[in-house]
């Protein structure tokens, strides 16, 4: 049994630091979009973010927007102002979206971090995926079911460790 603490939690995306990435051999990202990169609403996401997408593009990290999104207009948006490529309809947290990821990347499941917003999602299917589970506090604190989702997921919010 997966108990999906998340190896480590950063307040925004923009707190994760190329030299951490680097010192583990992660060599790629995949990126949740909603209450990750931008709030649900948002049509692309803020200068700061977009700044944090072109260091980790420039420190060799790839990027993959790995999105439940339904409809393909969203993510495949955000690919496009990232430049990378994509996958809607996930179905996160099962292991077949985030392993396709990992193929089209080149890259070994053991040099890729998810970095999600959501316990039962992101960070359960990375692990289930065996890949590191890089945890932001969500900006879609606004929604209505949010307190919910947070108290759902409280006793899973502390950071794994040992990565």
């Amino acid at each position: 049994m997966i108990f999906p603490f998340p190896h480590k939690i950063y307040d925004d995306v923009t707190c994760i630091r190329p030299g951490f990435l680097h010192e583990r051999g992660i060599k790629g990202l995949l990126l949740d979009i909603d209450g990750t990169l931008a709030q649900t609403r948002d049509p692309q996401p803020s200068k700061e973010v977009r700044e944090w997408l072109e260091l980790m593009k420039s420190e060799g990290i790839k990027l993959f927007i790995l999105s439940n999104n339904k409809s393909p207009v969203r993510t495949e948006s955000y690919a496009r102002l990232i430049g990378c490529d994509w996958r809607h309809k996930s179905r996160k947290p099962s292991t077949l979206g985030f392993l396709d990821a990992a193929e089209r990347l080149g890259l070994k499941p053991s040099e890729l971090a998810i970095v999600g917003d959501q316990i039962y999602t992101d960070v359960l299917g990375g692990l289930r995926s065996g890949m590191t589970t890089l945890m932001v506090q969500s900006t879609d604190t606004y929604l209505w079911y949010f307190p919910l989702r947070r108290f759902v997921e409280l006793p899973f919010r502390f950071e794994r460790g040992n990565i």
